[in-house]
């Protein structure tokens, strides 16, 4: 069997259009999806974004910490994730763009999942367990088991084997961190005895983001524009 995961979407429409037409026409949108969270924020399109989302009939729709930040005011309160007051004005701004019907849509998502699947057990989650903002320690998981653990939130793809578990990432669709600026997606294979990762790569209109972000006067939108033609980590954002 397999299935696709997507995670980090980030208000950027155009990579989860690219997304949803590479499956169809490779013939994938009968596959189960599951998404891991963090739709909102650090894009132009937050409205749009969750507004199509909701339309999909995806397997689950996982939390994010981003998608945290917009539903409670309080966890901008101190927080050390933004490097700067802009960040909190960002987070302000994409909730302003939200209608009450996608800030409802974001509270009633769930931070964790957890399935069988032939032999194996999936855990799902968008950062690690009791944080959403931090990531999957190797050292903190049962190893002994064949568990599927996954995640996303660092925006950089991961396969790794750690004794009978496996840990996958699919990376970012709409923001990704690993100098590739293509959208990210994996699919998993299943089969009793086995589990593999393939992480695939979609071109998609960057360019049209980066103008929206201009556009729209988005706050934070310099580093945020870096990030996304580059795939780097700026701390402009």
């Amino acid at each position: 069997m397999k299935f696709i995961l997507a995670s980090d979407i980030h208000s950027n429409l155009p990579a989860l259009e690219a997304f949803f037409s590479y499956l169809t026409s490779h013939g994938l949108s009968g596959e189960p999806v599951f998404f891991l969270g963090d739709y909102v924020n650090l894009g132009p399109f937050p409205e749009e974004t969750v507004s199509l989302l909701k339309t999909y009939p995806a397997q689950v729709f996982l939390s994010g910490n981003h998608d945290r930040y917009i539903i409670n005011e309080h966890a901008l309160d101190h927080n050390p994730y933004f490097g700067s007051p802009e960040g909190v004005t960002h987070c302000r701004w994409t909730r302003e763009q939200l209608s009450p019907q996608s800030i409802e849509w974001l509270k009633n998502l769930h931070t964790r999942h957890r399935f069988e699947a032939l032999s194996w057990k999936c855990d799902l989650i968008h950062g690690r367990h009791g944080s959403d903002e931090e990531t999957l320690d190797e050292s903190k998981i049962d190893t002994t088991s064949r568990i599927l653990y996954i995640c996303g939130h660092t925006h950089v793809p991961r396969n790794q084997t750690v004794g009978k578990a496996r840990i996958f990432n699919p990376g970012s669709l709409g923001k990704p961190l690993d100098r590739d600026n293509r959208a990210s997606f994996g699919i998993v294979h299943l089969t009793e005895d086995d589990a593999t990762f393939e992480i695939v790569r979609i071109p998609y209109d960057i360019e049209r983001s980066v103008k929206a972000l201009e556009d729209r006067k988005v706050p934070w939108r310099g580093g945020i524009i870096q990030s996304l033609r580059t795939a780097v980590y700026t701390d402009e954002e």
